[in-house]
């Protein structure tokens, strides 16, 4: 028990948006809906809760929709539908038989959308869920209204290279046996985890690629949030936010690629004033 109460108080505000979390989860009263489309072999999951103006929270890549601990009690309590899909092979849907890639995310997405009956929505995207917010805006702008944009590269040039590390010298080993099953836990792929890692891993190395003329044509209004150790560049982070036709920057001091869960304080804060919704408490 110590032990337990001594990672709580050293994950501290981690584990106390956790726990908020799951005694929101497992007491509110709001309004909820699930479901799955199923497109090209896969079901994609989705959840929506509440009512009101709608805002889409899309999760980064290898995560899934309950990476959005931090954000979801306060954005239901605001007044807003907040509405959460699992990226196909992430969490709760499945991979189906096409190739996975950020036009496909995009297409699973305006599918959920139309099953819920929404016609346009903020969206507010992390590391893959910022990627497949610009696309949205690009290819689909009146389906979007405010974005945020949060550790989103525009092409694979602006994701910094991580410095080579001994990872695999004792693969067999329990601590990396550890990491390799939290890693999966957190993908919400379980045994299919290592496929699927393999494949965005792929993805990552090829793509987004979106040029200078692309960013100017996504006219929505773009929050582009980044880490100040962030693993996308901020000399990439800032010409994104200047080559958008209406784009900003906010740079959240400290932190790196994991924003949302160990600044969520910081990170809320910016949402509500973008999106024009109740402060996060």
């Amino acid at each position: 028990m110590a032990i337990i109460l001594s990672l709580f108080v050293w994950l501290r505000p981690v584990s106390v948006n956790a726990l908020n979390y799951l005694i929101w989860k497992c007491t509110t009263t709001t309004q909820t809906e699930t479901g799955n489309i199923v497109y090209q072999g896969a079901h994609i999951h989705y959840v929506s809760y509440g009512h009101g103006d709608p805002v889409l929270l899309l999760h980064g890549g290898l995560s899934n929709k309950l990476s959005w601990f931090s954000q979801i009690p306060w954005l239901v309590a605001s007044g807003r539908r907040v509405v959460l899909i699992d990226t196909r092979g992430h969490g709760d849907s499945t991979a189906g038989n096409s190739k996975l890639s950020y036009s496909i995310f995009a297409e699973d997405t305006l599918l959920v959308l139309d099953r819920l009956g929404i016609r346009r929505t903020d969206i507010v995207g992390w590391s893959d869920g910022g990627i497949i917010a610009l696309l949205l805006g690009l290819e689909a702008p009146q389906r979007v209204g405010r974005i945020v944009a949060i550790s989103a590269n525009f092409e694979p040039s602006g994701v910094i290279p991580e410095t080579d590390r001994p990872h695999d010298e004792a693969r067999n080993s329990l601590l990396n046996k550890m990491i390799d099953w939290l890693r999966s836990l957190w993908s919400g792929a379980g045994e299919r985890h290592a496929v699927l890692e393999a494949e965005i891993k792929e993805l990552w190395r090829t793509a987004p690629q979106l040029d200078h003329a692309d960013l100017q044509v996504i006219t929505a209004p773009t929050m582009v949030i980044t880490g100040e150790n962030d693993i996308i560049d901020l000399r990439h982070s800032s010409e994104l936010a200047q080559m958008l036709a209406n784009g900003k920057i906010e740079i959240v001091p400290d932190a790196g690629h994991a924003a949302p869960i160990t600044h969520a304080g910081q990170i809320n804060q910016l949402i509500a004033s973008f999106l024009n919704i109740e402060p996060a408490m």
